[in-house]
């Protein structure tokens, strides 16, 4: 069946799947080519400066035992249910999408702005899509100050979201994200919110985690339950 004017956020994610596909595996589709290798006199060391210190405090040196919860991979988003699944349906996992300007667990532009701004190593954004259909699902997991945390639940209190105590947490789910654009397209988000002890590496003293999916012609929730328990997040 075909749609109409889905929503613009989704549509990019949804474009560069199947061009990316197109008689690919989906590692071939992400291939760089053929390098070549040029000689070059190597570099005379830098003198040591203040912004090198301040680098270094930024970045989480590989050394360092990081404590409290940190993101998973894609590979262990969610439960073993929830892959094979994915796998029977033919479902291909495109691996992390958040370092673009979509791909993420939401197409609320607002909270989209939120997940660009954590910091890279304390989030993570799993795509798997249907080839050869619209049908992609992506799960974002934050971990994310309290502040970010009432930034978060200001913008879904605005939406169509119905809201629940559930798991420990506050779980926010939208029916459609796309109602007011295409009764064609549908497009499900749940969001889970839940307080956490704030990680070794974040400078905050109260933290909170936040998963969150979107899921074109699929239900969001159980992917956002499945991947909070999976971190142990959700209670029940």
């Amino acid at each position: 069946m075909l749609v109409s004017r889905p929503s613009r956020l989704a549509l990019p994610l949804i474009a560069a799947l199947v061009l990316g596909t197109a008689g690919c595996s989906v590692l071939e589709g992400f291939g760089l080519g053929t390098s070549t290798t040029a000689t070059v006199d190597a570099p005379s060391t830098p003198d040591v400066t203040a912004d090198a210190g301040a680098l270094a405090d930024e970045e989480t040196p590989a050394s360092e035992t990081v404590e409290g919860l940190v993101v998973p991979t894609c590979d262990a988003m969610y439960s073993e249910a929830i892959t094979a699944a994915f796998l029977d349906e033919e479902r291909v996992p495109r691996g992390d999408t958040s370092d673009g300007d979509f791909g993420f667990g939401t197409t609320n532009i607002e909270l989209v702005s939120v997940l660009k701004n954590v910091r890279k190593d304390l989030k993570i954004s799993c795509t798997w899509y249907l080839p050869a259909s619209e049908s992609v699902s992506v799960t974002s997991v934050a971990i994310i100050s309290a502040t970010t945390r009432a930034t978060v639940e200001s913008v879904l209190g605005k939406t169509e979201a119905s809201k629940q105590e559930a798991g420990g947490g506050a779980l926010w789910s939208i029916a459609s994200t796309t109602s007011d654009i295409s009764p064609d397209y549908i497009a499900t988000e749940a969001h889970f919110l839940t307080e956490i002890t704030c990680p070794s590496t974040l400078a905050e003293t109260a933290c909170a985690a936040w998963v969150t999916t979107n899921y074109a012609f699929g239900e969001s929730e159980p992917l956002t339950i499945d991947a909070a328990r999976q971190l142990g997040l959700y209670s029940n």
